[in-house]
């Protein structure tokens, strides 16, 4: 898994995009499932570095309180060879906030934007998720 800053200068919001492997796609969807419905189970590690790479690339602005009025883009790419979560400054907060309510389940974040990524995800890696075990899908 890498963050990525992929747009920056010459536009009002800075773009980011993380990048996972086919093995980590498991992983993160564990984690929003988690935060969504507090059952199964993640990698705590996992969610620790990935968290750790949004603070440092994405830096301040990723604490800050996320304005419900902005135009939701965040979506899922599939490269070929990595899934790819683009999104821009003010859904990272939003992200940010469903990764902590994974780790303290009671914070309030996005549940339409969370269910919106995790059914992305089924449709874009339906072979790596439907083999999960059921307790966690």
């Amino acid at each position: 898994m890498e963050v990525k800053e992929t747009a920056a200068c010459g536009i009002s919001l800075r773009e980011f995009a993380i990048e996972f492997e086919t093995d980590e796609i498991v992983d993160i969807y564990r984690v929003l499932n988690y935060a969504q419905n507090e059952s199964g189970f993640y990698d705590e590690d996992f969610l620790e570095e990935l968290k750790s790479q949004m603070v440092y690339i994405i830096g301040p602005s990723l604490e800050e309180e996320p304005s419900d009025d902005i135009e939701e883009t965040i979506h899922w790419e599939d490269t070929g060879a990595t899934y790819n979560l683009a999104f821009n400054e003010p859904e990272a907060a939003k992200l940010n906030q469903i990764l902590n309510g994974a780790e303290n389940p009671g914070d309030a974040f996005d549940k339409e934007m969370n269910q919106k990524l995790m059914d992305q995800m089924m449709e874009i890696a339906p072979t790596a998720l439907e083999n999960m075990t059921a307790i966690n899908r």
